[in-house]
C-alpha cells in the first residue's frame, strides 16, 4: 500500500511515517516546507496538513482517499462543499488510536484500510442555503428552489422516511393534493444526483415515502 503524508511540519510527518512503517505500512514520500512535488501515481491513501490544502499546495485527485488533519480553526476555514470530499481528523491526537480507526489487520498480517472507514453518499453532500446550491464530494449540482427544499427536507429527516403528505404540505404548497408531483421531483432529484455520481442517496420507503439514510 502507498501512503503520501503531506504534512507542513517536517518533524511531525516524520513522526507519522515512523508510526506507519512500525506498522509495516510504506510510506510513498513526505511532503513538507521547501517541497512541492507531491506525486499521487498509485497512492491509495493521503494524510494531508489542512494548513496545505487551505494554502492551494496540494490537492489529491478523487481516486485517492484523503485525510485532512489540522487544528479546528483550520478545519473551520475549509469550506463546506470542500470538506465533503475528505475524512477530517482534528488535531491533536493519539496516533495510536489514529491509525486503529484508519487500518486493520488483514489474514497475511498486514495492515489494510479499514472498510468501515467508507461514508454514506450523504456524508459527501453539502448544501449552501444561501446560494441555495448543492454540492457532492464539491461538486456542484444546479437545482430548481423546489428540488433544493425538497433535498433540504430529506436532509433534516435524514434516517427517517418523508411521507408524500409531508413533502406535498412542506415544499409543494400550491399542488393541490397532487402527491404525484412529490414523486416527479424525487425522480429530478436522483437524475441530477443518483445517477449522475451512481450512487444511492435517495430510497423509498414501501408505504411511507422517501428516506436519505445516515
Amino acid at each position: 500500500m502507498k501512503v503520501l503524508i503531506a504534512i507542513r511540519d517536517a518533524v511531525y510527518a516524520r513522526m507519522l511515517e515512523l508510526e506507519f512503517s512500525e506498522r509495516r505500512i510504506s510510506c510513498e514520500m513526505v511532503f513538507h516546507a521547501g517541497q512541492t512535488d507531491a506525486v499521487f501515481e498509485d497512492v491509495r491513501l493521503a494524510v494531508i496538513d489542512a494548513g496545505l490544502l487551505l494554502d492551494g499546495m496540494i490537492a489529491p485527485p478523487p481516486s485517492c482517499e484523503a485525510i485532512v488533519i489540522g487544528y479546528p480553526e483550520e478545519l473551520a476555514r475549509i469550506p463546506t462543499q470542500e470538506l465533503t470530499r475528505y475524512y477530517a481528523v482534528v488535531r491533536p491526537f493519539v496516533v495510536e488510536d489514529f491509525l486503529d480507526a484508519v487500518f486493520v489487520e488483514n489474514g497475511a498480517g498486514k495492515e489494510e484500510l479499514r472498510p468501515q472507514r467508507r461514508k454514506p453518499p450523504s456524508q459527501f453532500l453539502a448544501l449552501d442555503e444561501a446560494l441555495r446550491s448543492a454540492y457532492y464530494k464539491g461538486e456542484k449540482i444546479e437545482l430548481t428552489a423546489r428540488e433544493f427544499a425538497l433535498l433540504r427536507l430529506l436532509l433534516e429527516n435524514k434516517g427517517r422516511p418523508v411521507s408524500r403528505a409531508e413533502a406535498l404540505e412542506r415544499v409543494f404548497e400550491d399542488s393541490e393534493n397532487d402527491t404525484n408531483v412529490v414523486d416527479v421531483y424525487i425522480n429530478y432529484l436522483r437524475t441530477k444526483i443518483d445517477n449522475r455520481f451512481r450512487i444511492r442517496l435517495i430510497s423509498t420507503v414501501r408505504g411511507c415515502g422517501y428516506m436519505i439514510s445516515d
